[in-house]
């Protein structure tokens, strides 16, 4: 998308952010910087609400499918005349979001479509999706496929140093179309950090619940009910997990995995063991 649309991404750092008069931010929260960021003017979110920071505006509606639904919302309010290459940006947006509808949408998300997909380019949101099987994705995938493994319906993958967060939440994605697999788990490290993607079919327990309830007290996590994410220090992890070889994180991911879901309803919080 990036390359299609000719967009410029900037890379800022907390210092850098010092300089700017105001500070928006859109499909995140300030939680997700652990810290660093705890004022904004402006938060725009489809996430679940998270505590622990202040905004001047804030709009976040955690039924929504996609943060490209809220703001599309914003523009017809005011009546904004939407262009061709920022309607197919935002088309683009709410069908990655969704899995086009397939997961965490509704009415509100379906009618933002039906209105920007006449104002967008169709050919070049096919374009784009046509490139989203890269030789880097399709890498992950195989090692996931050989390091990882069904348990119970359950996908766990443990890819080790990635480059790039975004192949995690790829790869949980990809798994989760294959049959037999309910969940999947997986998990990388990106940096200093592990990051953990979780996905499920929406209509068993609660993603976000697993995520907070496993990594919320060492990191950062939360999520919807089909989809969630944590983000970690491996110092803090390594705190809770003494082995850290693909293995034992595999077998350590199945293992949480078979308490969340197979604990009754009444059962209390259950603490990570040591692999």
């Amino acid at each position: 998308m990036l390359n299609l649309l000719d967009l410029h991404v900037e890379a800022v750092t907390v210092e850098s952010l010092k300089a700017f008069d105001r500070i928006a931010m859109v499909d995140v929260q300030p939680h997700y910087f652990g810290g660093l960021v705890d004022r904004v003017d402006l938060v725009i979110d489809h996430h679940p609400e998270q505590p622990g920071y202040t905004a001047v505006f804030k709009d976040v509606r955690s039924d929504y499918g996609s943060t490209s639904t809220i703001l599309t919302e914003h523009l017809r309010a005011v009546d904004v005349n939407i262009s061709e290459r920022t309607a197919t940006a935002m088309l683009y947006a709410i069908k990655s979001d969704t899995l086009f509808f397939n997961r965490q949408a509704n009415r509100v998300d379906i009618e933002a479509f039906s209105y920007l997909y006449p104002l967008a380019d169709a050919a070049l949101i096919r374009k784009m999706e046509g490139s989203e099987i890269t030789v880097e994705r399709l890498d992950h995938v195989i090692r996931a496929y050989q390091a990882g493994s069904l348990v119970d319906q359950v996908f766990c993958a443990f890819l080790g140093q990635t480059p790039r967060e975004d192949f995690i939440p790829y790869v949980a994605d990809f798994f989760l179309q294959l049959e037999d697999v309910k969940w999947t788990i997986v998990a990388g490290i990106v940096g200093d950090s592990m990051v953990l993607s979780v996905r499920n079919l929406g209509y068993s327990k609660n993603a976000g619940e697993f995520a907070r309830r496993y990594f919320a007290d060492i990191g950062s996590a939360g999520g919807h009910r089909a989809m969630a994410k944590a983000v970690v220090p491996m110092a803090r992890l390594r705190e809770k997990l003494s082995n850290f070889d693909t293995t034992s994180v595999v077998s350590w991911l199945h293992e949480i995995a078979g308490q969340f879901l197979h604990e009754h309803p009444r059962e209390g919080k259950i603490q990570l063991s040591k692999a």
